[in-house]
């Protein structure tokens, strides 16, 4: 190695230095905050996840499910632009929670029944005709007392 090779590794050393001491210190100051607002919305997307598994229809999984009941297209329009943007939200959210058993997918799961995507019935019905995913679905429906979801015969 040459001079100037040397000093350009040790400025790369002394910018490593200053960043981590500027982000260990942002750490101190912000890290409880940060620890809190991952907690509560991991607390709160497992409570909204659990009461949207519970309360959707038994019959929602079947191929011939009914369509909307919104008839003013202004109202339509603006469910449906607020529907997709927390479908977007909750399936991000959903990756993030991945390596948390089944609560990731039941996550995505949600965001994908929510979103109006073209092929999310095929899609969904796949999703939840894993035997992991239909019990837990299932497990929670039987806690809040609700009858099991149904599905088709042959889910594609």
């Amino acid at each position: 190695m040459n001079c100037d090779q040397v000093q350009t590794f040790l400025a790369f050393i002394d910018m490593l230095k200053s960043y981590s001491y500027f982000l260990f210190e942002w750490l101190k100051a912000y890290g409880v905050m940060l620890i809190g607002v991952s907690v509560a919305s991991f607390i709160v997307s497992i409570l909204f996840c659990t009461l949207v598994i519970a309360y959707l229809p038994p019959d929602y999984f079947l191929a011939n499910r009914r369509t909307s009941r919104i008839r003013h297209p202004v109202l339509r329009i603006g469910m449906k632009c607020l529907k997709n943007l927390l479908a977007v939200v909750l399936v991000v959210v959903g990756i993030i929670q991945i390596p948390l058993p089944g609560q990731g997918v039941l996550t995505i799961l949600i965001g994908i029944i929510i979103s109006d995507m073209p092929g999310k019935r095929k899609l969904e019905r796949r999703i939840i005709s894993a035997p992991v995913v239909l019990a837990t679905a299932n497990g929670i429906r039987s806690r809040f007392k609700r009858p099991l979801l149904v599905l088709d015969e042959s889910i594609e």
